[in-house]
């Protein structure tokens, strides 16, 4: 993977320093003269870079500032190009051919060559005076003078909140509510100083809730205070506000510690109420918490931030103390709506009803957006709500109408780091409302260079960070979260926020959006990635060769010719029901091409021209047509570090040829011959292998020209076998990750003629029992794997005793027969173990007490099978760390008496129980559970 970081602050400047710095090697042989000129480009765009980053924290910089900013930005996507091209020619390493033709081929590529580089020499020559010109133009302009006037003082649009009516305030009479009664919390045990935090997204209301508590709970004070942090504080100014609003009248220090001491002292004796608005980084509560450690006397302190991590850092014992604030009901969304527009619902005319109700769908229970939108419908015309209603979600934030909101959403923006920013406005790529998973969008971030690159990690799992960090700040919500991995699987996007993003990445040229209500490209502009929604075509005047990136959404398939896309690196085929494999025909002239994704798009041939991507780095082939061939020539791929298939697709024998594979997923070991079994053993820089077994008792899930079945030699007993020898030469490398699954039946000598087990006591394989196959010698070899999933019937009866070699597994997922003392012993030895899925069809009175172990065990998912009783108790001081518990017994036939009790009480750290059940009697034992619990742990049913 290219070590590079592109960012919406400073477009391709990273990579282009990066390869600046290859062609002065001696490998390019430049033509004379023009290394001192690359020399002075490195400077040049070095300053440049710099310079961008500082600007890039400039909220509202000027006309002039933002040109040039731009114009930087596209210069460097230019140079990159250039450099691009000029290193492909020369890098190509095409077979010499030998005679006499041979001799002239030779003489010819060096000719070409040669051509080759003289241009690029003109080219860095072209580029010095472009680049001469931009920074004249710095100068000229006095951008660096410009900055400081940039930043005008404007009335924060938060502000309005501190002065709202009460009569306005609609829906926050039970947040009011919950919000004393967690201050209130814990009294009884004399607390020095308690201190709750409101967390939510921007918009949400946490000022104006913060502000009626502070009104109405807060006249018990005398000393009380309300201040506001904001995204860069200025401390003295707010300590001395502080200070002054408790009624200190002396002399003001002018230094921020002595500030923090002369408050500590003032109030070491005395009963406070204190709110800290808007508080945006632990490192700045840190500083203001430390003026009231020693604060006694029933004092109370409300944060609102919109960061999840520093609202539990603003807590001074338990997470309890962070109050989540939620969205508005759908009635008090509709009064409040109704109320700002026509003073009543009552008054709303019947013919706008229908279209209210869609609008307020959109706002999805933001007051801002709520506030926003009916202040710009109060002044629209009726026959126009339609067209509004249209633009929601579709860049309405450019409406002058909604600017505070905007700007409101702003401060979120500009408080991410480059990364961030450039992972957040990707996201204008999707539609509406649509269902993102977390992989692919990760996998698009490394594809278009945003995530840096960092010591001791993997650029999926620093992307992963990036993603986590979103859901943090409230940016993105999650979406589906799947139990047995422990981890939200995919995420979406509120409708106002990519009002905002697409807003914003319209404004700085990051992606063109086709076939969005209201949205048209700027012919102006080069586009540099592209997204197709809808029925939207290209227009034939769209400037396409510069585009980096294409994601088409389902029916946009009329795309020109694929040379005019020169420079693109990702291309995405999402839903494309309707693409054929004429529609692919050129797709080899993608050269720098890095990403291709097909789902759902039928192919019923893929191109055997795939082979001159020989930059390729991830190919996704799913849910494709059942028939789709893969030819021989994807073996040719050299660059190829992600390969995911679906499990109907048969890959080529030659799969050991290509070695630069780190994550092989979707391969249904049945579908392949043993010849490709063993290769896979050679794939030295495997990292996640995910297999599957699909045999042919499951009626309807291959086509019967599955290879396993028409090569004899190619038995199940073979295939197992050598499947299982593979992973543990690969288990001796650089493979940390196995996924095997399927619903394979392994058929012993004594089943019926359909192949269905009889003794379902042991598990055997042609009188082989699995559990003599998955023994010492397997599990020893595994000794470095962080992930192990094994589920759906590829399972031993029992847990091997070999599995306490798993010294570094830290996610554990496994279905077997019976769970009993002698398995939890044996898993809870596992040091590193964090996540654990353990599926059973019995428990056997299973409980879990201190010795067992677990000593890192933090998210524990236990049941998953249909038919699964409990029987499961936790005894005091077991899984010390455990937060996140997740019960998955369906079977109807377990009594629950009033008094059931799982022992959850003995779950010191537990802040999360989600539960799987169909009685009631369940539900309200374990709510009783959650009551009494210190952590009152969130409690989620279905």
């Amino acid at each position: 993977m290219e070590q590079v970081l592109v960012s919406v602050a400073t477009g391709a400047l990273k990579p282009v320093l990066g390869k600046l710095a290859t062609l002065l090697s001696e490998e390019y042989k430049l033509v004379k003269g023009v290394r001192g000129k690359i020399m002075f480009l490195q400077a040049e765009l070095e300053a440049m870079h710099a310079f961008l980053l500082k600007m890039s924290q400039v909220e509202e910089p000027d006309e002039q500032a933002r040109c040039w900013m731009k114009e930087v930005r596209e210069l460097s996507y230019d140079i990159h190009n250039s450099i691009d091209d000029f290193m492909l020619r020369v890098d190509d390493k095409s077979v010499k051919p030998k005679g006499v033709k041979g001799f002239i081929k030779r003489s010819m590529n060096l000719l070409t060559e040669t051509k080759t580089r003289h241009r690029i020499g003109k080219e860095i020559k072209s580029l010095e005076t472009l680049v001469k010109e931009v920074a004249e133009r710095r100068a000229r302009y006095r951008i660096d003078d410009n900055i400081s006037k940039a930043t005008n003082i404007t009335v924060d649009p938060r502000v309005c909140a501190l002065y709202k009516d009460i009569s306005e305030l609609v829906g926050f009479d039970e947040p009011t509510e919950e919000l004393i009664k967690l201050l209130n919390a814990g009294e009884e045990l004399m607390q020095p100083l308690k201190v709750v935090s409101i967390v939510g997204v921007g918009g949400l209301g946490k000022t104006t809730l913060a502000r009626h508590v502070y009104d109405i709970y807060g006249e018990e004070f005398k000393y009380r205070a309300f201040v506001s942090v904001s995204r860069n504080p200025n401390m003295v100014t707010l300590l001395r506000s502080i200070l002054i609003q408790l009624g200190y009248d002396k002399y003001l220090p002018e230094d921020a510690q002595c500030l923090l001491g002369t408050i500590s002292d003032f109030i070491k004796d005395k009963r406070y109420f204190i709110v800290i608005d808007d508080v945006w980084d632990i490192p700045s509560w840190d500083i203001i918490k430390s003026a009231f450690c020693r604060s006694s006397c029933g004092s109370k302190i409300i944060t609102t931030t919109r960061v999840h991590e520093v609202a539990k850092s603003c807590c001074l014992s338990k997470e309890s103390c962070v109050y989540n604030l939620r969205p508005l009901s759908t009635v008090d969304s509709k009064m409040l709506f109704l109320q700002r527009i026509f003073g009543s619902e009552k008054q709303c005319p019947s013919d706008l009803k229908r279209i209210s109700d869609k609008i307020l769908e959109k706002c999805s229970g933001l007051p801002l957006a709520i506030i926003s939108i009916s202040g710009l419908l109060a002044n629209t015309r009726e026959d126009q709500w339609e067209n509004v209603n249209k633009s929601i979600g579709c860049g309405l934030g450019s409406n002058p109408a909604v600017q505070g909101m905007m700007k409101i959403l702003s401060f979120s923006y500009f408080d991410l780091s480059p990364c961030l920013k450039s992972c957040l406005l990707y996201l204008s790529i999707y539609p509406e409302d649509f269902e993102i998973d977390k992989k692919h969008l990760i996998m698009r971030w490394i594809a278009e260079g945003f995530i840096p690159m960092e010591d001791g990690h993997t650029l999926y799992e620093l992307g992963e960070r990036c993603f986590n960090e979103l859901i943090n700040r409230s940016l993105i919500q999650p979406g589906e979260f799947d139990n047995l991995c422990a981890e939200v699987t995919k995420c979406r996007v509120h409708d106002i926020i990519l009002d905002f993003v697409i807003s914003k990445s319209k404004e700085e040229n990051f992606v063109t959006l086709l076939g969005l209500f209201g949205v048209n490209p700027d012919r102006k502009n080069k586009a540099r990635r592209l997204s197709l929604q809808g029925e939207s075509e290209i227009p034939d005047d769209l400037d396409l060769c510069n585009a980096r990136s294409l994601i088409i959404f389902e029916r946009s398939v009329n795309i020109p010719s694929w040379k005019k896309f020169k420079n693109l690196r990702v291309l995405n085929f999402e839903l494309c029901k309707q693409l054929e494999h004429h529609h692919l025909v050129g797709i080899g002239n993608l050269f720098h091409l890095k990403h291709l994704r097909f789902k759902h798009a039928k192919l019923e041939k893929f191109p055997d021209e795939i082979a001159k991507l020989q930059f390729l780095e991830t190919l996704e082939i799913l849910a494709n047509n059942s028939e789709l061939q893969i030819p021989s020539t994807i073996c040719q791929l050299q660059n190829l570090t992600h390969l995911v298939v679906d499990y109907y697709i048969i890959l080529p024998d030659k799969i050991g040829s290509m070695q630069a594979l780190q994550v092989l997923e979707g391969i249904n070991v049945f579908n392949h011959s043993v010849n490709f079994v063993r290769q896979l053993g050679t794939l030295s820089n495997l990292r996640k292998l995910a297999i599957q077994f699909w045999d042919r008792y499951c009626v309807g899930k291959l086509p019967m020209s599955c290879r396993w079945i028409e090569d004899e030699s190619s038995t199940e007993k073979e295939l197992l076998k050598q499947i299982l020898c593979s992973i543990c030469m690969l288990g001796n490398r650089n493979l940390y990750s196995v996924c095997v699954s399927g619903d394979y039946k392994f058929k012993p000598d004594d089943c019926d003629e359909d192949g269905c087990n009889i003794d379902d006591t042991d598990v055997f394989y042609d009188g082989y029992n699995i559990d003599a196959l998955l023994d010492e010698p397997w599990f020893s070899a595994l000794g470095g794997f962080r992930e192990l999933i094994i589920m759906k019937n590829f399972v031993p009866c029992t847990l091997p005793r070999s599995m306490k070699s798993l010294l570094n597994i830290q996610k554990l997922c496994l279905e077997v027969q019976v769970v009993c003392d002698e398995h939890m012993v044996i898993l809870g030895g596992l040091p590193a173990l964090h996540t654990l899925s353990l599926g059973a069809e019995d428990l056997v009175h299973l409980e879990i007490s201190q010795s067992y172990g677990f000593p890192s065990l933090s998210h524990f998912i236990i049941g998953e099978q249909l038919h699964c009783a409990m029987g499961l108790f936790f005894q005091a001081g077991c899984m010390p760390r455990l937060e996140k518990l997740v019960l998955a017994f369906l079977c109807f036939t377990t009594d629950v008496s009033d008094d059931f009790d799982f022992g959850i009480g003995h779950l010191r750290n537990l802040k999360f129980i989600h539960c799987y059940y169909h009685k009631e009697e369940l539900k309200v034992a374990l709510e009783r559970s959650t009551e009494t619990h210190p952590n009152h742990p969130r409690f989620q049913w279905n």
